[in-house]
């Protein structure tokens, strides 16, 4: 028989495994381990090997059988530990941690571990003390740099984590993960310069990575940089489509796709993706927290609001005016604020406005559902969906009974924690109706919360705000990542066609202002044509918005409160229906203010409308008479009247819940 030397195949095995063949490794270590099975290091790097071929059950076994001979083998605990928490056992894999800490104290990957469970938990303070035990350690620890560097952005503490990902990418600059992940902080910080450059190196050392280009392609969107936007934006959606088909979690967020040409039935496959994959995560805190729902013996419905957006924010300029119209006497009112987020006066101006108010900062998702669940509420209502700070984390716990959708996102989430979602028939009709996964409820008018505003007294001149005496103002004050190249085209177009009017925008970047710039040029258009007006309060905003002759809307991603402002301020908005939800939000608002023949179906329609009130100065005056006039009269504008209809929905909602009757779509109108 041939004698089998374990040293030989031991170093056998562990050249193959440098060398990333993890088969080869696999069977050196098995005859190695024949000749000499109570050598725990054996145990040690088969387990290993066996871990890069995914055969995670067959290298846990290797790993017990190791630390049956050796008990105190510390880093045989960890490599346990790492496969457990791969199988979702994390008490499992806490337990390992913990013994291979026990037997050595100075173990960088143990400490690193237990913060990985404490982060998966999201128990981000507390994993972060693990990272840092962690860097003492081994302060070139990269799991533990990237992993403390995720920590600082759940707790909102962003220029720590940029400083964590320059020292990662200083460690490591030829890994392309690494320049992705700065480049993601770098544009959540708003420095999308900065960030396309490092999305761009991300792609050049890795041009396989599927988690860069959605990054890329909104932080393109933020610069108006379209040159190769177009081959960016289809490789996303590419992607996107061959990860659901393959049944991956998908790389893009959603919100990311509402300024794509993504057609509503891919949105709902990646929303669902999305919300399938984050929830399956917290599948063993869901069913260890196991809420169950007291039969309510409380008078007044319990109505909780959740959002990270009490604050200034656009969200809060809509809905300050609704809860303050809410019902007293028959409901009690919840709110719940959510982020690392600012707190400011409008946040105070909300902890006056509910019943109860309670901030859920600090806490990790577990004791903030506790939170909500021991509040006994008969309805929750998210105001966030997909948009940044989410409550989704809190959400997929079920701490309320009922879970519904409304205003901040305004489409649907592809959740089954979230069981309804607040719209209107003009925002969703019925081809995109069927396109999402919540049981849908018909408000009567838009779903559009608005809120009467302070608007300084008397508006500026002209001359002040740099625009001409005479000549129409065009104005677009949205975000500059709503702008699309086709429908910019157009607004210059109507520049080409309208002798000394001009485009009023708001300032962006230096760069997203030189990318618009340079557009207009190459259409022919002069630059100067383009007019930035800087950020300003809202009520002075609003009245030199009044100096606009009329807004034009974007297309794919249509504005909200940026509509609702032009309206206020007197001005009449164009805005197109497209084929999403929101793509349709500003002809929703449209036909709740009266005001519907200006929400248009096509870009053709769109360029005659604007071409057709320029052109007619006298039905232009009369149109914008209307649109001050029917401030008073318009649904629209009727906060009392929604705060009614949303009321009633939530009787329905609450009452169908405690019958136990099956949820199901309905107008809100018919429970009034």
């Amino acid at each position: 028989m041939e004698q089998i030397d374990p040293r030989a195949e031991f170093e056998g095995g562990n050249g193959a495994l440098a060398e990333g063949r993890a088969g080869d490794a696999v069977a050196h270590y098995r005859r190695a381990l024949g000749a000499a099975p109570d050598v725990v290091e054996i145990h040690h790097n088969l387990t290993a090997a066996l871990e890069q071929l995914d055969r995670l059950e067959e290298a846990a076994d290797i790993a017990r059988l190791g630390l049956e001979r050796r008990p105190d083998y510390a880093p045989l605990h960890v490599a346990l530990a790492n496969l457990l928490s791969q199988g979702d056992d994390t008490d499992g894999a806490r337990r390992h941690y913990e013994l291979a800490l026990q037997q050595d104290c100075e173990l960088a990957a143990a400490w690193s571990g237990l913060g990985g469970i404490l982060m998966q938990t999201g128990f981000y303070d507390k994993a972060s003390e693990k990272y840092h035990n962690a860097l003492k350690i081994n302060k070139k620890h990269t799991v533990s740099i990237n992993n403390l560097a995720i920590c600082q952005l759940h707790l909102g503490r962003q220029h720590e984590a940029l400083a964590l990902y320059r020292d990662l990418v200083a460690l490591n600059p030829e890994i392309g993960k690494l320049h992705g992940n700065l480049g993601q902080v770098l544009q959540g910080l708003g420095r999308h310069d900065e960030a396309v450059r490092a999305f761009r190196r991300a792609l050049q050392l890795d041009q396989a990575a599927e988690n860069v280009a959605p990054f890329l392609m909104q932080s393109l969107m933020y610069q108006c940089a379209w040159d190769d936007m177009p081959g960016i934006m289809q490789r996303v959606l590419d992607e996107t489509r061959r990860r659901l088909r393959d049944d991956l979690p998908i790389t893009v967020q959603p919100f990311s796709l509402v300024g794509t040409s993504a057609d509503a039935a891919l949105r709902l496959s990646a929303a669902r993706s999305y919300t399938k994959h984050c929830a399956g995560r917290d599948t063993a805190l869901r069913e260890r927290l196991g809420f169950s729902y007291m039969p309510a013996s409380h008078e007044r419905l319990r109505i909780g609001y959740i959002s990270p957006d009490f604050r200034q924010h656009s969200v809060a300029t809509a809905f300050k005016d609704l809860i303050a119209q809410h019902d007293r006497d028959g409901f009690d009112w919840y709110g719940y604020v959510v982020g690392a987020g600012a707190r400011d006066q409008m946040t105070d101006y909300f902890r006056s406005q509910f019943d109860h108010f309670t901030d859920l900062d600090g806490m990790d998702p577990e004791a903030a559902a506790r939170h909500i669940h021991g509040d006994n509420l008969d309805v929750l209502v998210d105001l966030s969906g997909f948009t940044r700070h989410s409550a989704l984390d809190i959400l997929q716990l079920r701490p309320s009974p009922v879970q519904a959708h409304y205003l901040g996102y305004g489409a649907t989430l592809g959740s089954e924690y979230v069981q309804y979602l607040l719209i209107d028939t003009v925002h969703t009709p019925p081809h995109l109706a069927a396109h999402c996964a919540e049981a849908l409820v018909y408000l009567p008018d838009s779903f559009m919360a608005t809120s009467r505003p302070d608007i300084a007294p008397a508006p500026p001149t002209r001359q002040s705000q740099g625009l001409p005496e005479t000549g129409t103002v065009f104005a677009n004050f949205n975000a500059h990542y709503k702008f699309d190249p086709e429908t910019f085209g157009l607004w210059l177009d109507l520049l080409a066609e309208l002798s000394g009017s001009v485009l009023w925008l708001l300032q962006g970047s230096d760069v997203a202002m030189a990318n618009l710039r340079d557009t207009a040029t190459a259409r022919g258009i002069d630059a100067q044509r383009l007019v930035f007006a800087p950020r300003a309060p809202h009520p002075e905003h609003l009245a030199r918005q009044s100096l606009a002759d009329i807004s034009l809307d974007c297309r794919h991603h249509t504005g909200g409160v940026s509509t609702l402002d032009a309206l206020w301020s007197g001005v009449p908005v164009i805005s197109m229906a497209g084929d999403n939800q929101s793509a349709r939000t500003g002809a929703s608002i449209l036909h709740a203010a009266g005001l519907a023949e200006l929400a248009v179906d096509d870009m053709d329609a769109y360029r005659a409308k604007a071409l057709e009130l320029a052109r007619d100065p006298a039905a232009l005056a009369a149109l914008k008479a209307r649109v001050r006039g029917n401030q008073t009269t318009a649904p629209l504008f009727d906060t009392p009247r929604l705060a009614r209809h949303l009321e009633a929905a939530y009787k329905e909602m609450a009452r169908c819940h405690r019958t136990g009757e099956a949820i199901g779509s309905f107008a809100a109108t018919q429970v009034l």
